[in-house]
């Protein structure tokens, strides 16, 4: 049975359920510590960690940002970082922002495509909860609210004509460089994390020159032989051990068939040593 799952997302990214809701699904599951880790936003951290603390339960503030390195994307979680340092809310809010214009402009091609009708960008704005970082799933939440979604199998034809191909990618923003994001952490005095690192291991010795801290060691998504490599990595550099479900099973209301959540994270003594920087 894990102990922590310090990777989960909400309804401020692109998840389906409310901090309330990841709390008290979280407790029925068993887990005793938690990180709510948001893609670039920390919209839902407060609010989380209030309903977390309200429950009896430990948490840590976190974030998930996108990271290039030599043209190779990378997930990079930020752990126990310091909300109100200015550097890490200005660098959050320019990613959220970039974002929430991505998906404006999706949405304003879906319009002129047909494939959205009897909505507006206002009513997107109007569903997300304040500090979202805004993508599709609130795009269709909105249309959900409003009851104006496509017909059966519109909602795939939806994500495949607007959201993704040649065009929309344009609109996407550029990711900043793994070594900013990393620097943007540590300034913040957070913990960074190289989250669910299929594929990514031979990078590892470079990410730890630039000051990753930690490797995520258990993932739904997580090949066995990764994992093994994952914890080699850890021992030989002297990184934290971290993990989650992310947007797996019962904690996502997205999708997760590989996933038991009961067996996706770290363990007590994991989880202490991050808390207590016991890696310095």
């Amino acid at each position: 049975m894990k102990y922590a799952n310090l990777h989960l997302h909400s309804v401020y990214s692109d998840s389906q359920l409310t901090p309330l809701q990841l709390v008290l699904i979280g407790k029925s599951l068993g887990y005793r510590a938690w990180a709510l880790t948001d893609h670039e936003t920390y919209g839902g951290v407060k609010e989380f960690m209030k309903y977390a603390a309200d429950e009896g339960i430990d948490s840590l503030p976190g974030v998930e940002f996108y990271g290039n390195l030599d043209d190779v994307y990378f997930h990079i979680v930020a752990l126990d970082y310091d909300m109100e340092t200015p550097a890490i809310r200005a660098f959050i809010k320019e990613r959220c922002d970039l974002r929430t214009e991505c998906t404006r402009k999706c949405f304003e091609r879906g319009v002129e495509m047909g494939f959205i009708q009897g909505a507006t960008w206002e009513d997107v704005l109007d569903y997300a909860d304040e500090g979202s970082w805004i993508c599709i799933d609130h795009v269709i939440g909105a249309l959900r609210h409003k009851r104006v979604l496509p017909p059966v199998g519109g909602i795939r034809e939806l994500r495949q004509n607007v959201f993704k191909g040649p065009e929309p990618k344009s609109f996407s923003p550029q990711h900043p460089s793994v070594e900013e994001v990393i620097r943007v952490i540590s300034q913040a005095g957070g913990i960074a994390i190289l989250a669910h690192p299929n594929g990514k291991i031979p990078y590892v010795p470079q990410l730890v020159e630039m000051g990753l801290n930690g490797i995520e060691v258990s993932h739904a998504h997580l090949f066995r032989d990764t994992a093994r490599q994952a914890l080699r990595a850890a021992q030989q550099y002297n990184l934290y051990h971290s993990g989650g479900t992310d947007h797996t099973g019962a904690m996502s209301g997205c999708d997760g068939v590989n996933a038991v959540p009961a067996l996706q994270g770290i363990d007590e003594e994991e989880y202490l040593t991050i808390k207590e920087r016991r890696l310095g």
